[in-house]
């Protein structure tokens, strides 16, 4: 039997971590199961088994694979924008395309945030996350510092976690006015979030 190309093997994989989130979001992790990614991708059980011991490992590739092409996504966007102000309305469309316009996207947030109190492995996901997301927003306040556009005494970590804080709020808010948040009252919080660290700084 003739061997299986390592880009072949990359496409299947690849295959199988898009019809996994995919289905993630839509039933949620608990009642998501192998059988409705099989379905989901058009594979055999045995053929995801070969790729994935388990289901947990399944939800951590497959939702990291998502969140680190989103994270690459946004920054390549925000670099290619000139001012801070644009590089923040590039972050944001991008963030709100990724995340809330997602169908069953925001409600799967809410729980996966729920449900990580209990299971580990969402934990660590949620953290992972967070932390790229923190790591985005804190490019974006070193490149402003740099261009001059933002004190240089202000608080980068800080302000960056903050603004993770804020965005997961935000999809929190999304759900429970039932979608009717709307993007540009987003981008207002987070240059109200922004004006106010500012102001803070230069005191």
């Amino acid at each position: 039997m003739p061997r299986i190309s390592a880009a072949r093997e990359e496409e299947t994989r690849q295959r199988i971590l898009k019809a996994a989130r995919l289905v993630f979001v839509e039933k949620g992790f608990s009642k998501a199961s192998i059988d409705d990614v099989v379905a989901a991708c058009g594979m055999s059980v045995g053929a995801i088994y070969n790729y994935f011991p388990n289901k947990d490992e399944l939800i951590r590739a497959s939702i990291d694979a998502s969140n680190r092409a989103n994270a690459s996504a946004i920054v390549a966007d925000m670099q290619a924008a000139g001012t801070l102000g644009e590089r923040m309305e590039r972050a944001m469309a991008g963030w709100w395309k990724s995340t809330v316009e997602v169908p069953g996207g925001p409600a799967f947030l809410a729980e996966a945030w729920a449900e990580a109190s209990r299971r580990p492995v969402i934990r660590e996901l949620m953290a992972v996350g967070s932390e790229r997301a923190t790591t985005v927003a804190a490019l974006f306040l070193r490149q402003g510092i740099a261009s001059g556009e933002l004190p240089a005494d202000l608080d980068v970590e800080a302000l960056a976690r903050t603004y993770t804080a804020l965005l997961n709020g935000l999809v929190l808010e999304y759900v429970m006015r039932n979608g009717s948040l709307r993007q540009s009252e987003a981008l207002k919080s987070v240059q109200l979030l922004l004006g106010a660290a500012v102001a803070a700084a230069g005191s």
